[in-house]
């Protein structure tokens, strides 16, 4: 199961867990983490049948068994059966991202996922590739930079211009500190989501 909470320590990920994550990433919008974790690993090892049908899905990459499921049209029917909410984005997005590589996807290319906005796919990146400078702007970060005299909004701003500029502060406000982008991001996490 992805750890949500442990972020911070993550460096060196195997295929399962690349491919959780940015499911993860998907189904984890609007919604607590921790909940959303437990519901995603359910949804993706929580056998339909028992025996040898029950052992291959088992092994099965998290991204394989998407594909299967949309091969025998039974995504829809199994994100309803485990709760997962928001089912038409949350469809469209595994849709989407089981086509991509997560290991060499772009940030451009994860944005024009259906479903996937701006702090999703900086999320997913920021945490899979820790040379990447970028920033989920979550309502901690902007919190941060309103506190900090910048023009920031309550709410995460769409893609474009906005974002990119309030991205580009709290970057540079890293690095004055001797932070990365990602530490930076951990630490006003903490702070804020006490």
């Amino acid at each position: 199961m992805i750890d949500p909470y442990a972020l911070a320590e993550a460096g060196k990920w195997d295929d399962k867990s690349l491919e959780e994550w940015f499911l993860f990433g998907i189904c984890v919008a609007g919604k607590g983490a921790r909940q959303t974790a437990e519901k995603l690993d359910r949804f993706l090892h929580e056998p339909p049948l028992t025996g040898y049908i029950a052992e291959v899905m088992g092994e099965m990459r998290p991204f394989e068994f998407i594909n299967l499921l949309i091969k025998y049209h039974g995504l829809a029917h199994r994100l309803r059966r485990f709760k997962m909410g928001q089912y038409t984005r949350i469809n469209k997005a595994f849709r989407g991202m089981v086509k991509i590589n997560p290991r060499t996807v772009t940030l451009e290319e994860l944005e024009a996922i259906h479903g996937v906005g701006p702090k999703t796919a900086r999320m997913l990146l920021l945490y899979t590739r820790p040379n990447l400078e970028v920033v989920p702007l979550d309502t901690h970060i902007l919190k941060w930079l309103k506190a900090h005299g910048y023009d920031a909004p309550k709410s995460t701003p769409s893609a474009g211009k906005k974002y990119r500029d309030l991205e580009r502060c709290f970057i540079e406000e890293a690095k004055r500190r001797g932070l990365t982008a990602r530490q930076f991001d951990m630490e006003v996490w903490s702070t804020y989501a006490l």
